[in-house]
């Protein structure tokens, strides 16, 4: 099986709008320089490390993967020439790429990948669990590749394509140790040239890079937290691309003939409930909450428009099936809080700012509509996000704001991390979500390989998963990526809002 990359993506998969074109040929020399305003700075670009939005951005040019996800987030050969799989499911045999070579100049082989693969499973990184089933790799030559699951895992190629399955050099590894972060070496189409801190990251071509050459000499990603003059910096010609544009900035820049605006439909958004204990551990409570806000109202009036009601729990993942609507009805909503003698509940609700599309700004209208309808809310809201996550943990919230998107295409990943036994008050099922239906369908998903059953599997889980409430179901949010009208080629898998420079072009 030859491998490519792909360097064109139907609009029709995509929600992105861009128009934007392919790119072909060899690209020539010259100083062509990408400029790319991101909203925040990262603490590591390690990719088996903390993975989040815009540094998965920075790390998909920097790191090479066994897979790469295609325009319908299918996983397609990208470091080997072919593939087999035993007939039990468990043993899959790579025939790698030869001459690949690391940023450093050293090789890309076998024994590379393997150190990676176990550098990630011993990680403490939050993707871990994207090598759970992975019980040995073998290096059995220098192109030889072999995994070893403890069960079948259909879902293992689109895992080796995510942001954390990057191969990271052996070499640069164990002589930075912890500095691997901050001077990340991989063999992508990128290479780090120079971060400095609170100002900007720029990287490199790699002109030893085995796919399509890339156009631009270098990217710049520049960390711009202020909304309005990463709006203003685009609006003037300073910039090439601005990612994230509130959406109010929007009709504006679209006034722009010199801009090209685009809409991408992102991750959901919802609020966790805490399930194992207090007013959430009754199903009628949660079907209260769900009734009481008025989603759409909150997209029209806080969000201007960027978004759409739930109709799933992870919208962009294989097998995704709309399974339902919480209708807003208050009257119903106070019903149901007195059917189950919780008139007057205290909640604790707490919100991140800024890590979500007017978060902060969301949560406060989600208190007012559960205070019309009988509780008694109290809002936190902490504006760092390690200082949230921790709260989190400890379990100090009644509802908390998380988003989550489809990033590596499968559904096994979402749906075991949130609902399965298991992970019971862990992240990201830190409510404590417990149902026995559940986990057997997750376990059945996720080693089913006929695409027809495993979808049923799935649609099931989620119509029994939306049934028992165990969020409060929001709205799938809608982000926005704001380019010179000149620059073409910018790639944006679904769901991941995450896009993709290394096949633009001016």
């Amino acid at each position: 099986m030859r491998t490519r990359r792909t360097i064109a993506f139907p609009l029709a998969a995509l929600v992105l709008l861009l128009a934007l074109a392919t790119t072909g040929g060899a690209a020539p020399s010259g100083d062509r320089e990408l400029t790319v305003l991101v909203p925040a700075e990262f603490p590591t670009l390690d990719t088996h490390e903390t993975v989040s939005g815009d540094q998965s951005t920075v790390q998909y040019h920097v790191f090479s993967r066994l897979y790469t996800l295609d325009e319908r987030m299918k996983p397609q050969p990208d470091l080997f020439t072919s593939e087999s799989l035993s007939k039990d499911g468990t043993t899959w045999t790579y025939e790698l790429r030869p001459n690949v070579v690391f940023h450093d100049g050293t090789p890309l082989n076998a024994e590379a990948v393997k150190y990676s693969y176990e550098r990630m499973m011993k990680s403490k990184g939050s993707q871990r669990a994207l090598f759970a089933l992975i019980k040995e790799v073998r290096a059995e030559s220098p192109t030889r590749l072999v995994l070893v699951t403890s069960a079948p895992s259909p879902s293992l190629r689109n895992n080796l394509g995510h942001a954390a399955s990057g191969i990271v050099s052996p070499a640069a590894d164990r002589r930075l140790g912890d500095g691997f972060g901050l001077r990340p070496v991989g063999a992508g189409p990128y290479r780090l040239q120079e971060w400095v801190k609170g100002s900007h990251i720029l990287l490199a071509r790699h002109d030893r890079y085995y796919g399509a050459r890339p156009y631009f000499d270098r990217i710049l990603f520049k960390f711009v937290t202020d909304a309005t003059t990463r709006t203003l910096l685009i609006n003037t010609g300073q910039a090439d691309v601005a990612l994230r544009v509130q959406p109010i900035d929007i009709p504006r820049l679209q006034a722009n003939r010199g801009l090209r605006v685009g809409r991408i439909s992102g991750r959901n958004i919802f609020f966790q409930l805490k399930t194992s204990k207090g007013p959430f551990s009754d199903v009628k409570v949660r079907w209260a909450a769900n009734h009481a806000v008025d989603k759409q109202a909150i997209i029209e009036r806080v969000l201007f428009g960027a978004g759409e009601p739930a109709r799933s729990l992870v919208e962009s993942v294989d097998g995704s099936t709309p399974v339902g609507f919480y209708q807003y009805d208050v009257e119903r909503a106070k019903t149901l809080l007195r059917q189950a003698g919780a008139e007057g509940a205290k909640v604790l609700l707490l919100s991140p700012t800024t890590r979500y599309q007017s978060d902060a700004e969301v949560s406060q209208a989600v208190a007012g509509y559960l205070r019309q309808a009988g509780f008694d809310v109290q809002v936190r809201v902490l504006g760092d996000w390690p200082a949230y996550v921790a709260a989190v943990t400890r379990g100090e919230f009644d509802l908390y704001m998380l988003g989550w998107g489809g990033s590596t295409g499968d559904p096994d990943n979402p749906f075991r991390r949130l609902f399965h036994t298991s992970v019971a008050g862990k992240l990201w099922n830190v409510g404590g979500y417990r149902n026995a239906q559940i986990d057997r369908l997750i376990e059945q998903g996720g080693s089913e390989f006929d695409p027809s059953r495993r979808a049923k599997i799935y649609a099931d889980l989620q119509r029994t998963v939306w049934r028992e409430a165990p969020w409060l179901f929001l709205y799938r949010l809608s982000t926005f990526i704001v380019s010179k009208a000149e620059i073409q080629g910018i790639k944006v898998l679904p769901g991941t809002e995450m896009p993709y420079f290394w096949l633009a072009q001016r």
